[in-house]
């Protein structure tokens, strides 16, 4: 397939693809099998923390319906994340079937039980426990895993488990001293930066500093209430444009009205944007992983950039030949107009309808 009148970097491109990947990107021409319009092109998003969209559950384990969800929202790659919850429950979600139309699974995203119960958020304190590789070597299927660093035996199951599998920190009351083991031992990421850990302390720089000074990447919810436009902006010093990846956690009410839900088998009230538990405990978002990335442009980051901590850094932090419109890579991308509004979703090469 030949995509025509492809804007990119503000110059009018062709864009060839063969077996799913682009195969090169050309001087425009006249005729192709697709006309982007002059419209601007940019990679697929990839998100790696999401619990849901549509009213739809990564626990539901309806995948068929969640991988035409995000990619219809411009997410073309996916780590449906879990909640705290019982193991078998865990583990049904790891086997469920996940090769569908739509955005790719590239694997799931374990949030928790291994976490704090200090700073469990939203998360069902009933389930969580101390990490055990042995029990985790049951799931099948796992990219990512968010760990709290000071749960007994957590430096053990960090050097086995980040051999195969990204170990994220986060959900966690650590120190500076512990976070610094932790992400010695293997851990290379942070699970949405500054929510449920504690905070930049002149004293102790807990998880964030240690993230900081081992220049590990950090994921960061941008849709303007987890994290306020001035501590956005602070991220991007603190860790720069090559490791900031942005995320959605979004809950399964996202892209939906107000009302009640539910997620990881807890109520969830969404009211004005915001998603709450019945005590008023902030849970994951309401929006998609493109709403996150207009946000940031919103807050001055410029486009390049937020498109790239949505799309290219996610990538390299799982290994994956996506987040580039570059010979080679996989053919996941975007059609867009000059109002940020998406026109066409193209997924291994062929139009999302």
């Amino acid at each position: 397939m030949v995509i025509y009148n492809a804007k990119i970097n503000n110059r009018l491109c062709s864009i060839t693809i063969k077996n799913n990947k682009i195969e090169s990107i050309g001087e425009n021409v006249e005729n192709g099998d697709f006309d982007a319009q002059g419209n601007i092109v940019i990679p697929g998003l990839i998100d790696v923390h999401t619990h849901g969209i549509g009213g739809v559950d990564t626990m539901d384990c309806d995948f068929l319906s969640l991988c035409k969800l995000y990619a219809k929202n411009g997410t073309t790659s996916v780590l449906p994340t879990t909640m705290t919850l019982g193991i078998d429950e865990l583990k049904k979600v790891c086997e469920t079937k996940s090769d569908f139309e739509g955005a790719n699974i590239l694997g799931i995203h374990l949030e928790g039980p291994y976490i704090s119960e200090k700073k469990k958020g939203a998360q069902n304190e009933k389930f969580i426990k101390n990490p055990s590789v042995e029990e985790f070597s049951e799931f099948k299927n796992v990219k990512m895993i968010t760990v709290a660093p000071e749960k007994e035996g957590s430096v053990e199951f960090i050097k086995e488990v980040s051999k195969n599998c990204v170990v994220s920190l986060g959900h966690t009351a650590c120190d500076y001293k512990t976070a610094d083991k932790a992400i010695k031992c293997g851990a290379n990421c942070v699970t949405h930066l500054f929510n449920a850990m504690p905070p930049l302390h002149h004293r102790d720089t807990s998880l964030i500093g240690a993230a900081v000074d081992n220049n590990i990447y950090a994921q960061v919810i941008c849709d303007g209430l987890h994290i306020c436009e001035s501590m956005i902006k602070i991220a991007f010093k603190l860790f720069s444009s090559k490791k900031i990846v942005f995320i959605s956690d979004s809950l399964s009410c996202a892209s939906l009205p107000d009302g009640k839900y539910r997620s990881g088998g807890l109520d969830v009230y969404l009211k004005n944007g915001e998603a709450r538990l019945e005590d008023g405990t902030l849970a994951g978002s309401s929006v998609c992983l493109w709403q996150c990335v207009k946000k940031a442009v919103e807050f001055g980051i410029p486009f390049e950039t937020a498109v790239k901590c949505a799309s290219e850094n996610p990538a390299k932090l799982l290994g994956v030949k996506k987040g580039k419109i570059k010979s080679g890579y996989d053919a996941d991308l975007l059609i867009i107009d000059d109002n940020y509004d998406i026109k066409n979703v193209i997924i291994g090469g062929k139009i999302f309808k």
